[in-house]
């Protein structure tokens, strides 16, 4: 296979995205799993107090050769990051803290990295576009191993928070989440896909494959953290991201494994488990991959 044609992931049933059972500390990664709850759902909650206030937003990219910036930042997604930072001070001043506006706090030898993203899905924030989340995903030697992400819209037609642990189920609110919802006579199903990608993972095809091509329809909800817990929860059979940063990605990668479902990120030509993001803090920080989320049928149709 040409170098820059990726090659297929490795056998779902060979996923190796979950450490092994003695490797499963339970009633740390519950304590890790309540906490992340608790951040996400009082990010949440400081995201739904904001909609009647008046917001700054600011972007953290350049326009380039004549061209608008893209990368919107709000004061609210600075706020609500601070006030999550200083939460994790307070419980667990010896664990590291990732966040996308800014925060980097590795304290010499943590085990421990939480990854945050206040608002994931600014311009739908922004505009009033109600789908955006809030996620909070917590890292063990750079393995995901518990995560929570807030979404302003879920499954159930309301606000709610996603969450799981390492060797856990996923569960919504609380409860676990049913992955499979009964249906009568459905031909289609959803997938994730970045604007007009593709829905094979060939970067060197150009052209969109008919829809009709495939079971699924395509939809690009603009955040990658909501279409990570959609794939959970089994309202996509796939999402396909070109390059997500750790915070973006954390959080759903756990969730995404505790419901039974894949993940592979792109290694140079090789799609690969998504195992973690690296021990060190410079391979977190720099950690940015395309990632492909997907249940087995969507994976064998997909990479065909």
């Amino acid at each position: 296979m040409p170098p820059s044609e990726p090659t297929r992931p490795s056998d779902p049933g060979k996923d190796t995205t979950s450490a092994p059972a003695a490797e499963i500390d339970h009633s740390a990664y519950t304590r890790l799993e309540s906490y992340a709850v608790d951040l996400a759902r009082l990010a949440g909650s400081c995201i739904e107090r904001s909609l009647d206030e008046e917001v700054t937003v600011a972007y953290k990219d350049h326009a380039a050769r004549g061209l608008p910036p893209m990368d919107a930042v709000t004061d609210a997604d600075r706020a609500i990051e601070a006030l999550l930072v200083q939460r994790l001070h307070g419980a667990f001043p010896d664990h590291g803290i990732l966040g996308e506006e800014g925060t980097q706090h590795f304290p010499p030898g943590h085990e421990y990295t939480w990854v945050l993203d206040p608002i994931d899905g600014t311009q739908n924030f922004v505009n009033g576009l109600p789908f955006y989340a809030s996620s909070v995903g917590v890292l063990h030697h750079g393995r995901p191993v518990a995560g929570a992400i807030w979404g302003a819209t879920t499954h159930r037609l309301r606000p709610g928070v996603y969450h799981a642990r390492s060797g856990g189920t996923l569960r919504f609110e609380g409860i676990d989440v049913q992955t499979a919802r009964p249906s009568k006579g459905k031909l289609r199903g959803l997938g994730a896909m970045p604007h007009d990608e593709d829905q094979h993972v060939r970067p060197e095809q150009m052209e969109p494959m008919p829809d009709h091509r495939t079971p699924w329809d395509r939809r690009h909800v603009g955040s990658g953290a909501l279409e990570a817990a959609f794939v959970a929860a089994g309202v996509f059979d796939s999402a396909f991201n070109t390059g997500p940063r750790a915070w973006d990605i954390a959080a759903g990668a756990l969730l995404v494994q505790a419901a039974g479902r894949h993940i592979w990120a792109l290694d140079g030509a090789q799609w690969r488990p998504l195992t973690g993001f690296g021990e060190s803090a410079q391979d977190l920080v720099a950690w940015r991959r395309p990632v492909l989320m997907a249940t087995e049928e969507a994976y064998h149709r997909m990479l065909d």
